[in-house]
């Protein structure tokens, strides 16, 4: 009787959806629709017409769309993704190849196409299925990828193909990130250090001339490292200005004055100065602390994962997600040099909104079908558990 029902206590645990996680996410998502209801204003006067709240109504629609989304894959069971891997990078190839010939040119660069007024970038999908196609082929190659020729080369290959053909467009900053990232997965995964160090200092040796011939790269390079009165240098300092005017406890919400044209792109790449400057350093550590809230449950659902395909993908959106988000606040604290990447949930923005929103529904949904794993801590720990979910497979 006892084992009865000890069992079906393991059972109501193990099937339940990761709430925390959800509403830690709505968090951020509310955070933002309250952030761009400020920061907006002045953007809003200056380029469109329409309601005085124009950029807070057209966020508030497409968070709906994204919650939406949010809870269709919370309930979509993610073994389907496996099966189509294969097909779904290759969808995402072909996107990231239709930008470049009948995409939308923002600031330079061919990165949306319009469809029924709405800039849909395709490269915030294709860095999800990128996870996807990883996770899946890792997953079915087991041990394998820890063979250069045959495993960790096909795989890294992949991965830098898809940063190649967003670096086209150009849009470095994501190009960079899925670089990044497909080293992370692997590297978490099990492949050998040195396979990675050697395919990563060979891309960047491969890549370094063409970056030399993008003069935003160079522009923002010669910035950081020398400083200068650009207009890159001139939005850094007044991100700057806006986090150190706001103190501990900030100007209160919609009482800040850095986005009366001071600030470039307030609503969007550099809300956090915004958040800085109208709730203070509490507030900038608050939400730097709910991303860090979101990789640590993104970390938990893939030790709870029932196999190592859930396991790779929990972890790679979560690293996605975490490493979207650091690089978007180094940029607003000057750490790193400039870079085109919105806060996701923050930020204004559909493409990032919806596809951030959308990837949580998948860990969502992996949560609920997982089951507490012995875990050893740190990213060593991360591989060991891998070969573990190998091991078993097999």
């Amino acid at each position: 009787m006892r084992e009865g029902i000890a069992e079906i206590a393991e059972i109501t645990e193990r099937r339940r959806y990761d709430l925390k996680l959800v509403l830690a996410t709505v968090a951020l998502v509310v955070l933002g629709l309250i952030m761009i209801a400020s920061a907006s204003q002045m953007v809003k006067l200056q380029r469109v017409s329409g309601p005085h709240f124009y950029f807070f109504y057209r966020q508030l629609m497409l968070a709906a769309l994204g919650i939406f989304m949010m809870g269709l894959f919370m309930r979509v069971p993610y073994h389907l993704y496996e099966k189509f891997a294969g097909k779904l990078f290759i969808a995402a190839l072909v996107l990231l190849g239709a930008v470049l010939v009948i995409g939308t040119e923002i600031r330079g660069s061919s990165r949306a196409i319009y469809i029924a007024n709405f800039d849909f970038q395709p490269v915030e999908a294709a860095k999800i299925l990128l996870v996807v196609f990883l996770a899946a082929k890792i997953s079915e190659w087991g041990d394998r990828i820890r063979d250069f020729k045959t495993g960790f080369l096909p795989l890294a290959s992949s991965g830098m193909a898809m940063a190649g053909m967003v670096a086209l467009q150009p849009n470095i900053s994501n190009a960079v990130l899925i670089a990044a990232l497909t080293f992370v997965i692997l590297f978490v995964a099990g492949c050998r250090v040195k396979h990675i160090l050697i395919f990563g200092f060979a891309t960047l040796a491969a890549a370094a001339p063409f970056l030399l011939h993008v003069s935003k790269v160079v522009t923002r390079l010669k910035d950081y490292i020398h400083g200068g009165g650009s207009a890159t240098n001139f939005q850094l300092e007044q991100s700057l200005i806006a986090l150190g005017s706001g103190a501990l406890f900030g100007t209160g919400p919609g009482r800040g004055h850095q986005k009366y044209r001071f600030l470039p792109d307030a609503h969007t790449d550099f809300i956090y100065s915004i958040i800085g400057e109208e709730l203070g350093l509490i507030g900038t550590i608050v939400v730097l602390l709910i991303f860090v809230f979101i990789l640590r449950r993104a970390v938990r659902t893939a030790k709870r994962a029932p196999d190592s395909f859930g396991y790779l993908l929990a972890l790679g959106i979560g690293f996605l997600i975490f490493m979207s988000a650091a690089v978007n606040i180094m940029m607003t604290t000057g750490i790193i040099p400039t870079a085109g990447l919105p806060l996701p949930f923050i930020s204004y923005g559909g493409s990032s909104l919806i596809a951030s929103l959308a990837a949580i529904g998948i860990i969502v949904n992996i949560s609920f079908e997982g089951r507490e794993r012995k875990h050893t801590g740190g990213m060593l720990g991360l591989q060991r558990t891998a070969k573990a979910i190998y091991a078993k497979r097999a």
